[in-house]
């Protein structure tokens, strides 16, 4: 079977024209009409209904079937590329959440070697950006913050660490004198917020939702100290993990008495399907060892 046959037939799924499909690939429509030939001769039953030029062509049930396993099929193809090709570079490509990166990775690599470190490629990206790109491929592993539990049949996540949520506020601001909040109480208050492929977007919509409130988010960044900086202005308050290490006198960090309180997860992630060049698995062994995992 060719595997370009099922990549021109997914997008005609999509597409519903060959025209299209032949564009977007660079190939004549007859390439298009010649390769679902061949997939409707290999399984022996008819995949497309064709209709008059004006209008769209459908699956038939037997192409519906086809189109579920063909995108599972092209999946792991890219897969397989991507983990070979890494895996030949012997480089683990880990997924770092700046938060992780900036307050867990430095404890992690003071225990490796630096050979161990030279065969890690670090992406930084937002924990559901991560988590995306580790099911796609772009990513050996990861490190990962949640709140929820990631449930995938296709992933193996080792929790290392579990942190509260604060709300972080200016040492000259009214509520600076608490020592815990609830969330409701700051319906009337600037938000200064990670930006949306962040966990802690999730979590501040969820505290709204239950709270009944809509606040208003001013200002999004992907820096932890950008928001803290921010927040000491006075420009704003802040929601963050306690897993953030914040060392300025001039911001006040308060409990959250909301029920339920959200924790902040922190795990590593990999595929179940991977299999490791050496390099990569000794340097995956050695950074679970080094959060005792």
């Amino acid at each position: 079977m060719n595997i370009n046959d099922l990549k021109y037939y997914v997008l005609l799924s999509t597409e519903k024209n060959f025209s299209k499909v032949a564009q977007r690939y660079s190939v004549s429509q007859p390439t298009i009409s010649a390769a679902v030939k061949r997939l409707e001769t290999a399984f022996g039953s008819q995949l497309l209904v064709r209709g008059n030029p004006h209008q769209a062509i459908t699956l038939t049930t037997v192409g519906r079937q086809l189109l579920v396993h063909a995108r599972e099929i092209l999946y792991h193809y890219q897969l397989a590329f991507r983990e070979i090709e890494n895996s030949q570079r012997q480089h683990l490509v880990v997924g770092m959440p700046p938060i992780i990166e900036t307050n867990y990775f430095p404890a992690v690599a003071k225990q490796l070697s630096p050979d161990d470190l030279n065969h890690i490629e670090t992406v930084e990206e937002g924990s559901l950006s991560a988590l995306r790109d580790l099911k796609s491929g772009q990513l050996d592993a990861s490190f990962l913050g949640y709140v929820d539990e990631v449930v995938d049949s296709e992933l193996v996540v080792d929790e290392f660490d579990q942190q509260p949520f604060s709300v972080i506020v200016a040492r000259d601001s009214p509520f600076a004198g608490r020592t815990a909040i609830s969330f409701r109480q700051l319906k009337n208050e600037p938000f200064i917020l990670f930006n949306n492929n962040f966990v802690h977007d999730r979590v501040f919509h969820t505290l709204a939702q239950q709270s009944h409130i809509r606040p208003q988010v001013i200002f999004r960044s992907s820096e932890a100290q950008s928001i803290v900086n921010l927040v000491a202005s006075g420009i704003g308050v802040s929601l963050l993990t306690q897993a953030v290490k914040i060392d300025n006198p001039d911001v006040v960090a308060l409990r959250l008495t909301d029920s339920p309180q959200p924790v902040f997860k922190i795990g590593l992630a990999y595929r179940k399907s991977t299999i490791f060049g050496k390099d990569q698995r000794q340097v995956l062994i050695r950074m679970k060892r080094s959060l005792g995992l």
